[in-house]
């Protein structure tokens, strides 16, 4: 046995900035044991060494050599072939200790980054075959479908998954379960972005819509023919929407102000909250105070962040919430602009 396996031993609690307490309390020995093999002073017995190599993530042979290359080679090779929870903790302490001794270590950033990509889509794949069990117990379960669109449906993970996973996995739900309105919604716009463009009409015909839900079809036809290319069928398929119809308005109007088309959204906006019964829900109005904001018009802004406020206090008994502080705060920096 190498007598460097003390040295070793040290190096490596070193690097990953952990205590002998902790390595003493893994092991189910005392500190002063890990003590004395840092210091020489005695070695441990070998039948520890495979739990002593486990708690550091390396193998056996590791123990009694340990360079810092070695390590980063090491890194880039579970990369290549495969990511365990060990084996990302180790990677995960190697590259921490490697980056506060020096801090523009290009190759360690460079592994650092691929070590949270790899991490974070073995997660997402993982999070999306738990919701994939969950679904067949319960299909109508709106939740379990939103958080399947967003841990395997594109958008801001459409990196590490895609569209067409959440189709070919949750289409045969969809046919059985028509009135599960937030599957079908995912659904329908997984479709539209893929361009599957039939498709997507054929679902959009076969939700089943409760009422005050009648907006969804006009607002998803519309979105479908602007998908086309027709953006004036889609514009007057969107003005079908009832005024008296506060979520539909509120849809059409984020449609219009996406096209940059204010006017139309300002309208839609206002529709919104004047079809909303108390307590009312003030999307549209913070869609509005944006818009304003943005569009320069700060008088306007200004009475729309007011009369935030002023719901708050009349629908919620809200006075001094963050979000009526940030609403005052807004109202402060457009008063000093």
């Amino acid at each position: 046995m190498n007598m460097d396996i003390g040295s070793a031993i040290k190096k490596l609690r070193m690097d990953r900035k952990v205590t002998q307490e902790e390595i003493a309390e893994y092991l189910g020995i005392s500190f002063q044991a890990v003590s004395k093999w840092e210091t020489g002073t005695t070695m441990p017995d070998i039948t520890l060494l495979p739990k002593i190599a486990d708690f550091f993530g390396v193998r056996i042979d590791d123990l009694f050599s340990v360079d810092h290359e070695d390590e980063l080679k090491r890194i880039e090779e579970s990369l290549a072939y495969g990511l365990s929870e060990q084996s990302y903790l180790y990677a995960k302490r190697i590259l921490e200790a490697s980056l506060q001794d020096d801090p523009d270590n290009v190759r360690a950033l460079k592994l650092f980054a691929r070590l949270h990509l790899m991490k974070t889509n073995n997660d997402l794949l993982e999070a999306g075959r738990m919701l994939e069990k969950a679904m067949e117990h319960s299909p109508l379960d709106e939740e379990i479908f939103n958080l399947y669109r967003q841990v395997r449906g594109g958008g801001v993970y459409k990196a590490h998954s895609d569209d067409d996973w959440f189709i070919r996995v949750c289409e045969p739900y969809a046919k059985k379960f028509s009135q599960n309105l937030k599957l079908m919604s995912c659904l329908i716009e997984a479709m539209i972005r893929q361009r599957y463009f039939e498709k997507a009409e054929e679902y959009i015909h076969l939700m089943q819509l409760d009422n005050g839900k009648e907006y969804l079809r006009q607002v998803y036809h519309g979105d479908l023919e602007l998908a086309r290319g027709n953006l004036d069928n889609a514009k007057a398929i969107w003005n079908t929407v009832s005024e008296n119809d506060s979520t539909g308005q509120y849809e059409v109007g984020e449609r219009f102000n996406r096209l940059n088309e204010y006017e139309r959204a300002i309208k839609c906006f206002w529709n919104a909250f004047q079809a909303s019964a108390p307590p009312r829900y003030l999307d549209a109005v913070f869609s509005l105070a944006f818009l304003y904001t943005k569009l320069g018009r700060k008088s306007e802004a200004i009475e729309t962040w007011q009369l935030i406020i002023d719901t708050l206090a009349s629908d919620f008994n809200d006075y001094d919430s963050e979000t009526v502080e940030w609403a005052r705060r807004e109202i402060c920096k457009l008063q000093g602009a």
